[in-house]
């Protein structure tokens, strides 16, 4: 579904409050020609019963034009608001279904920026087009024709000025619509360099780089206001050039009104009915403009949201396997994978059979996390073949894999809520025994169990009330509570002391489950069934510790400096 699609769910909505604004316009249209009336059969013509009649048709006509207006209102609010949350929740849940690859070509500030801003610009484009813009044509085409009406040699003041605010109104609209475009990709860089800065800003004190970051941020933000400054310059001409268009107009209308009225063509409240009716448009273009721009907003919102809506994921297959049954063997054969044109893996050859402890070692870029993105279906090979039960990982439904794959990251995320609800996400219906037997294993029931809260204890945003060994252990705790049949731990043991760290893998090893272990550290993968040793994007050894140290040039030189290092400590 794209944007239009929303849009044309909530038609009826739209096309109520629309109605109802026409119906307000059309009343306001008739108030002119009800106190020209007033003036000439009453007042000049000293008739009370037309002083009262028109004068209670001037009460009764905004009357019913303000319930009608509210009636829009409501309509319009529901309307807006509906294709908000709508729109919200179809990108939130977007950017839950597609590929981790498809999600870096937009960067996460963008994302954001598209939920939260461009959903609201175009809740206020559609709010006001609803309640403002409706009326306006009416407003203007009406005028124009009532003026015609009271005066036919009057309306072409009325059908010149019309044309010549058009023109530049129009004018105004296409101009800053080509520059909204860049002040809304600027708007979205100083909110990633925000995002970037807050998450960093430890590192940033640390090496005292306030200043730098503060020069780029300026940059961007200079850029920004030069931007916003020249699209902001070229829309307030709009105003005050209408308004002069318009006074000229009215000058205009009073001085040829006093010599039809001497002439004895006009009466004096034809020319009341005249300048009111020109002051109707004035009041039209006004909220025109205001209407432009919040329009301008919305197709570039629009244009936008549907760059993220239009993403289709591209690690499964139009047919989908919906079951996938245990014990899980995992198969790589020839496998690849490229960012674009840099290859990060390539040539990979190895099996993963039920129950095993496989890890895998390399130094810093050799393709580790590539691999686990690729053994979670995060992103999908292009070259080779990487298999689950002897079916390409591709063909499996996404819910399907989540449900026998858990996986424990680098950087360890816990939301904010209790422990509880943080440990179950997995598997909400587990009971507390099962859960503090998880916590046992993964090493962190002994930190749990000293506040008194338990389970139910807070957790900060982000977990910041845990350090960040605690955050790895309840990590773990969570992806075990899922009751996979593979684990996959991304370094997930970084932060832990060697005791702890042997002991919770010694525990794992006992476990049903298939283990893959992601590291640097060759002490933690010793007893490992098989190492798959990476350099560089290529294989340089698969097998045990020992054959490893006995054929591995790579697997040599990381024992060795590791083992040199532990001797100097």
């Amino acid at each position: 579904m794209r944007v239009k699609d929303y849009l044309l769910k909530n038609k009826w909505k739209s096309l109520l409050a629309f109605l109802a604004k026409i119906f307000e316009a059309l009343l306001e249209l008739l108030i002119p020609l009800v106190v020209a009336r007033l003036i000439n059969d009453g007042l000049n013509a000293n008739n009370m019963t037309e002083v009262w009649r028109n004068g209670g048709l001037l009460i009764l006509l905004p009357l019913i034009g303000y319930v009608s207006a509210l009636y829009c209102q409501w309509q319009a609010s529901n309307a807006s608001q509906q294709v908000g949350t709508e729109l919200r929740s179809a990108l939130f849940h977007k950017v839950q279904s597609v590929d981790m690859s498809q999600l870096d070509q937009f960067g996460k500030g963008s994302i954001i920026h598209r939920i939260t801003n461009d959903t609201q610009n175009l809740q206020l484009a559609i709010a006001l087009i609803l309640r403002l813009g409706s009326r306006l044509p009416i407003l203007l085409i009406g005028s124009i024709v009532m003026a015609f009406n009271v005066s036919p040699k009057m309306a072409p003041i009325f059908i010149i000025t019309g044309l010549v605010i058009g023109g530049l109104l129009v004018f105004v609209t296409l101009k800053t619509n080509q520059q909204n475009k860049s002040v809304q990709t600027n708007t979205e860089r100083i909110a990633q360099k925000s995002r970037e800065n807050l998450n960093g800003v430890r590192d940033i004190r640390a090496f005292s780089n306030q200043q730098a970051e503060i020069k780029a941020f300026t940059s961007h933000n200079q850029q920004t206001f030069y931007q916003q400054i020249k699209m902001g310059s070229l829309q307030s001409i709009a105003n005050p050039i209408s308004l002069l268009l318009i006074n000229l107009s009215i000058s205009l209308i009073l001085y040829l009104g006093a010599q039809q009225i001497s002439s004895g063509y006009l009466l004096q409240g034809d020319v009341v009915a005249l300048v009111n009716y020109m002051n109707i448009i004035l009041l039209a273009l006004n909220v025109l403009v205001n209407i432009l721009m919040a329009f301008t907003k919305g197709i570039t919102a629009i244009g936008r949201l549907d760059e993220i809506l239009a993403i289709q994921p591209t690690h499964l297959t139009e047919k989908r396997i919906e079951s996938l049954s245990s014990p899980i063997t995992i198969e790589a054969k020839d496998l690849g994978f490229a960012y674009g044109q840099y290859l990060a893996l390539s040539d990979l050859n190895f099996t993963i059979n039920p129950y095993d402890f496989f890890a895998i070692i390399g130094g810093t870029g050799a393709g580790k996390s590539t691999l686990v993105q690729l053994l979670m279906g995060f992103v999908s090979p292009t070259e080779g073949m990487l298999s689950i039960n002897d079916s390409s990982i591709t063909s499996y439904d996404r819910e399907t894999l989540r449900d026998k794959l858990a996986f424990v990251p680098q950087e360890n995320r816990l939301f904010q809520g209790t422990l509880r609800e943080n440990l179950v996400m997995g598997n909400e219906n587990c009971s507390d025994d099962f859960i503090w037997h998880c916590l046992e294993v993964a090493q962190a029931k002994d930190f749990i169990v000293q506040d008194e809260r338990g389970l139910d204890q807070p957790v900060l945003a982000l977990g910041r009330n845990f350090s960040g060994g605690q955050k790895q252990r309840l990590t773990i705790a969570r992806a075990l509570i899922a009751e996979p049949d593979v684990l996959i731990l991304d370094d997930a043991t970084s932060a832990l002391d060697f005791a702890t760290e042997k002991q919770l893998l010694q525990e794992l090893k006992e476990m049903p489950i298939t283990m893959i272990l992601i590291t640097q550290r060759v002490n933690s993968i010793r007893n490992a069934d098989r190492i798959l040793v990476l350099d560089h994007g290529k294989q340089v050894g698969l097998g045990q510790h020992q054959d490893l140290l006995d054929s591995s040039t790579v697997y040599q030189e990381i024992y060795a400096l590791q083992n040199k290092e532990g001797n100097n400590e």
